[in-house]
């Protein structure tokens, strides 16, 4: 695994976007866009920017994923990424039209909403190419960061957007925290992990 790689952010929110390609979160805010893929690349780039400045990225082998994550010590969602979101609801707004801006800031409220107070480092996307799915890729690719938060004896917390990889994440220590509605057929579920002393 490569943390912090020299990958240009432009290749690696190109990965996001494959992973998250049938993710049910994209399928809520984008819908039917027929520009889906480059939409969720531009969707991506902000964020992955965002992380290479006050994050961690880690890239996968041969690009087939990636993990963008903050150390505790970073506010998330402070007035820096208030910036980043409105360059995505713009650029939602430009290539997929306002509806779909309008769903994505609800999306994003509801996680906001949810944060948890406590100091915890956390994963905020995490993605495998489908080709890359069941190979132990997506283990190797959150390891770095449950080794950080153990040997600072600190907590995690990530959403997951896939009610499909709920139990990968408790494999790993992981256990449902919250319940994020985001409208009446669709919830996130907030997972936390408490740190594993040595």
């Amino acid at each position: 695994m490569l943390e912090n790689s020299s990958t240009p952010i432009s290749t690696i929110a190109q990965v996001l976007a494959e992973s998250f390609a049938d993710d049910p979160s994209f399928n809520l805010v984008f819908d039917q866009n027929p520009n889906r893929l480059s939409t969720m690349r531009a969707f991506f780039e902000p964020f992955v920017a965002d992380a290479s400045k006050r994050g961690k990225i880690i890239m996968a082998p041969n690009s087939q994923g990636a993990c963008t994550w903050y150390p505790a010590e970073v506010e998330i969602f402070n007035e820096q990424f208030e910036q980043v979101l409105m360059e995505i609801i713009k650029t939602i707004t430009k290539f997929a039209g306002e509806e779909s801006a309008q769903r994505f800031q609800h999306l994003i409220e509801q996680l906001g909403n949810n944060e948890p107070r406590q100091s915890h480092c956390e994963v905020f996307f995490i993605g495998l190419k489908p080709s890359a799915r069941g190979k132990g890729i997506g283990q190797d690719l959150l390891k770095p960061v449950l080794d950080y938060a153990d040997k600072n004896q600190l907590p995690c917390y990530l959403v997951s957007s896939n009610s499909r990889n709920i139990s990968f994440y408790e494999r790993h220590g992981f256990e449902k925290y919250c319940s994020i509605k985001i409208n009446d057929t669709y919830s996130m579920t907030g997972m936390w992990r408490d740190f594993v002393s040595n």
